[in-house]
């Protein structure tokens, strides 16, 4: 074999083997991770006018992902309907908008960098509907 062959050989599997440690290390931390974070309680959650909904949560914890780094996302009647903001001192909000007038089971869900959720409680919220609005629109 020739000495560029050899080098070049040497260096597809030095790649390769890297590439393969690299892949393995990764989804090894990830898959060791299904521990979701802790279930957000409700500090606030409101409905008003154009099906707008105002819905704040403390921060929680999770046993592997940073504080910082945990996503909420909000369900109304079980349907995604957007995700929490953090706004500093005040904690995690959001202004979104309820899918239909009346009474809706709004829940809020951490989300960890593992995709781990975790459990919720529902919170009844009643959605107003206000003839002239655009809802989606504040």
């Amino acid at each position: 074999m020739s000495r560029h062959r050899l080098v070049r050989t040497a260096t597809v599997a030095a790649i390769t083997a890297l590439t393969t440690a690299l892949a393995g290390g990764a989804s090894a931390s990830a898959a060791a991770d299904t521990t979701p974070p802790g279930t957000p309680l409700y500090g606030y959650a409101g409905g008003f006018q154009c099906l707008m909904l105002i819905v704040g949560v403390p921060k929680v914890t999770d046993d592997v992902t940073p504080q910082d780094q945990i996503r909420y996302r909000v369900l109304a009647n079980g349907v995604d309907i957007g995700a929490l903001e953090d706004k500093g001192s005040s904690g995690m909000w959001a202004i979104l908008h309820l899918l239909q007038p009346g009474p809706n089971a709004v829940r809020v869900q951490a989300v960890d960098l593992a995709g781990n959720r975790s459990t919720s409680r529902a919170a009844t919220v009643t959605g107003y509907y206000t003839p002239g609005c655009t809802p989606g629109h504040l």
